[in-house]
């Protein structure tokens, strides 16, 4: 049951951080202007469309109720997560 209500909340945080970063393309994201920073823009549309993606797997794996499948949708989450927050961070850092 803690497990269900645990990767609930991580399907609302997938899907607003999805949404977030897709919103954001036309937009400044972190003071930048997106639409003229390539790489902030690959990464928020990658980034938006892999959030958009995991959240739908870990609202499945919250029919199926399969431990294996929930863990590995929430590592996987974690590690994508870990990733943009880097490439992000790298743009930031050198703009």
């Amino acid at each position: 049951m803690i497990i269900t209500i645990l990767v609930s909340i991580a399907v609302l945080i997938a899907f607003f951080i999805g949404y977030y970063l897709l919103s954001h393309l036309n937009k400044t994201l972190f003071e930048i202007d997106v639409q003229n920073n390539s790489r902030l823009l690959h990464a928020a549309k990658v980034g938006g469309w892999t959030f958009i993606l995991l959240g739908a797997l870990s609202l499945l794996s919250i029919f199926i109720q399969n431990d294996i499948f929930i863990l590995a949708v929430l590592l996987a989450t974690t590690f994508s997560g870990t990733i943009l927050e880097m490439v992000i961070m790298n743009i930031i850092n050198h703009h």
